[in-house]
């Protein structure tokens, strides 16, 4: 189990530096990397999916239901798809947090799995794992190119 709550904070810090890691000092408002990264053209909105690609990996790895990781890549591809437009994106992508959603997936359904037999496992990553961040990468790369 600590092996799982180790891939559980790991998608967590992942998410909070993306989505809400810069505070403006007297204001509420909170943003991470994601807006700023995501102002380099193309490959700026690449690198964003493939960091929340992560965060579905890992829910992926641990066992998350797949009602669940459908949701996860449906709202990554709506992050990708929109931030590539560029500074519109971008200013989605301050209030979207689409990692920080994510994260809270992931966590949730760890947490339902607690008080049962978990079948929550580490495997290694496969072909599919990589044909999901192909599936998620490349739509952003040709709408962003």
């Amino acid at each position: 189990m600590d092996r799982v709550r180790q891939k559980e904070k790991q998608a967590e810090m992942l998410a909070h530096l993306l989505d809400d890691a810069i505070h403006i000092p007297g204001t509420a408002i909170r943003f991470g990397l994601d807006p700023i990264i995501g102002l380099i053209p193309v490959a700026g909105d690449i690198l964003t999916v493939l960091c929340g690609s992560f965060i579905i990996l890992t829910a992926r790895r641990l066992g998350v239901p797949t009602k669940d990781l459908t949701r996860m890549t449906y709202y990554q591809l709506i992050n990708g798809l929109i931030g590539a437009i560029p500074v519109l994106g971008d200013l989605y992508s301050f209030g979207f947090k689409s990692h920080a959603k994510n994260s809270a997936i992931l966590v949730r359904a760890l947490k339902q799995g607690e008080g049962t037999m978990c079948r929550i496992v580490a495997p290694s990553l496969s072909l599919l794992d990589i044909g999901l961040v192909c599936a998620l990468t490349a739509p952003i790369a040709l709408f962003a190119g």
